[in-house]
């Protein structure tokens, strides 16, 4: 399927080789690592006040205790996803 998304460049790459010239405004994750990995690996890729999006499953709040330092909480989103009966959130993160 075609989304027809204007501005969205694919890239393909190990998230920790990727070194773009400028941050992103969004860094989104989806069923990739615990919060921790994905901030370690990902930190070099929000602009200065770009952001990380993190889908996760109902063990959220565990995450969160062992968040860096270098990140805050933006928000937490319940997330009804369809044909699933399961907890899903949208943890939004900034760097500090």
């Amino acid at each position: 399927m075609q989304l027809d998304l204007k501005n969205v460049s694919p890239i393909q790459s190990r998230v920790e080789a990727h070194q773009p010239e400028q941050g992103y405004d969004g860094v989104i994750s989806r069923a990739f690592a615990s919060l921790n990995d994905m901030l370690s690996w990902c930190k070099h890729l929000p602009a200065v006040n770009g952001q990380f999006f993190a889908m996760k499953g109902a063990a959220v709040q565990e995450e969160i205790a062992a968040l860096p330092d270098f990140v805050k909480v933006m928000a937490i989103k319940a997330l009804q996803v369809p044909e699933l009966d399961a907890q899903r959130h949208l943890v939004i993160l900034a760097k500090v």
